[in-house]
């Protein structure tokens, strides 16, 4: 009964996946004007960075990220690191950092603002979003691959085909005319995604799709945000597997996810999700 092939299927064992970082701004000291936490100073992350590569994570880059997806395990312990938003202090404070320690990242820009400002934030106002020219530089000269995020950074849910085919399939085209290469990965302004989002990510020919907490298959993967109140433990903490899974589970528990985010946040991190 037990060694039949059409009886219970026999459990087999998955390899670990990737953990999959994102991060949004940088800084070189704390803003007092970043309500959402999303400005990381240079120094906790090349600290982050260098915790990683202390014990033993494999970065990876975009090519075996991808190659990971079809065979869990095959890199072991690894990481990929995500930046949204195209944010000036990328190319200023994280890049060095990331080429100091030869580590590949993906940048996802909202191409549509190119050398504007993030006109989504609020706080900090006016912040500036790096230029055609900075983001062929950066991809010409580092290891960082650059996606797509968006032509304006708008919420991606219950949009028109019109609307869709615009944040996806022209944004790609743009980027690519904008850079001389391919473009292969997107990541959804704000993390939000329906199922009509996530087709259109897919029939638009990218190769992944990332969210934020929420999986919804090979394009729409969640991340693990770190933010400005992370320290050294409660970014060990999302390191640990079924992390995602874990937060994921709390927004259905409101009193379990108000508690996490009080134990959380007197540890010196931040529970809620980026709004990048």
């Amino acid at each position: 009964m037990g060694g039949s092939r059409t009886g219970r299927r026999r459990l087999r064992p998955r390899g670990r996946s990737p953990v999959v970082l994102l991060y949004h701004g940088f800084t070189d000291v704390p803003r007092t004007d970043d309500p959402e936490n999303l400005y990381v100073t240079g120094h906790d992350f090349a600290a982050q960075l260098d915790h990683l590569l202390a014990a033993g994570w494999k970065p990876l880059d975009l090519d075996q990220y991808l190659q990971a997806l079809d065979r869990p395990g095959a890199h072991g312990r690894s990481f990929l690191v995500t930046i949204d938003d195209g944010l000036g202090s990328v190319g200023e404070i994280a890049a060095p950092i990331l080429e100091a320690r030869g580590i590949p990242a993906v940048l996802f820009v909202p191409a549509g603002l190119a050398g504007a400002t993030a006109e989504w934030l609020p706080e900090p106002a006016d912040e500036p979003i790096m230029s055609p020219d900075d983001l062929r530089e950066l991809a010409a000269t580092t290891r960082i691959e650059i996606g797509g995020h968006g032509c304006r950074h708008v919420q991606m849910v219950d949009l028109t085909d019109g609307q869709l085919h615009q944040e996806t399939t022209e944004v790609k085209e743009t980027l690519t005319r904008m850079l001389g290469r391919p473009v292969r990965a997107f990541a959804y302004p704000f993390g939000d995604h329906d199922a009509a989002s996530v087709r259109a990510v897919e029939e638009a020919g990218y190769e992944v799709g990332f969210s934020v907490h929420r999986d919804l298959g090979r394009f729409a993967i969640s991340r693990v945000d770190v933010n400005a109140r992370d320290n050294e433990r409660t970014f060990r903490l999302k390191l640990i597997p079924w992390y995602r899974v874990w937060w994921r589970l709390l927004e259905y528990v409101p009193l379990v996810r108000r508690t996490a985010n009080l134990l959380l946040t007197r540890r010196g991190g931040n529970a809620r999700a980026p709004r990048g």
